[in-house]
């Protein structure tokens, strides 16, 4: 499996709110960057995640491979966010993912929000 259909996998898992699919994409001492949440492990942002989660939506813009390195992809999407006790939140995300050895787990994970969607 190639790092950028891993990076599908996830979108889809995150799309559908499946913690199980999420954390399959995942290395066991992956790491997520947030603006949101600060850096957390995998498994407890997700869940803290989900927990906070009404409703998600992607809509995949492009996926980029770093040049010269089949282990980082760059995943650019809009991303709508309805979450508990806050306003609703469409925005432009870049995330940025790192990969094991084997190109099949990701070991770290970082979203940028590019902007507000308009």
């Amino acid at each position: 499996m190639t790092s950028y259909s891993v990076v599908r996998r996830y979108l889809m898992a995150m799309e559908a709110g499946d913690l199980t699919r999420v954390l399959a994409c995942f290395a066991a001492d992956g790491v997520v960057v947030s603006p949101v949440y600060g850096t957390v492990a995998v498994k407890n942002f997700y869940e803290r995640l989900f927990a906070d989660t009404i409703r998600t939506e992607i809509r995949i813009r492009d996926l980029y491979r770093a040049e010269g390195d089949p282990g980082k992809v760059v995943a650019h999407f809009d991303y709508i966010w309805e979450r508990r006790g806050a306003p609703r939140m469409d925005t432009r995300l870049i995330d940025f993912f790192e990969f094991d050895a084997s190109g099949e787990k990701i070991v770290r994970f970082r979203i940028v929000m590019d902007q507000l969607a308009t």
